[in-house]
């Protein structure tokens, strides 16, 4: 089964950016990040629709 969600590290790992990059886009409007307790995690499915958006506009 594929994660639904992942650590801020895996995000960053998986769009091929630095974990300070990570940092930075966490604090953007419409980034697909939210917290459980004392940890932030990204959603899998919403990572996808984020990068699509930024795709389509050019971003």
């Amino acid at each position: 089964m594929e994660p639904l969600a992942v650590s801020l590290s895996e995000a960053a790992r998986l769009l091929g950016v630095s974990r300070p990059t990570i940092y930075r886009y966490i604090h953007r409007e419409g980034f697909p990040v939210f917290r459980i307790g004392n940890r932030t995690l990204i959603s899998v499915d919403g990572l996808r629709d984020w990068i699509k958006k930024q795709a389509e506009e050019g971003v």
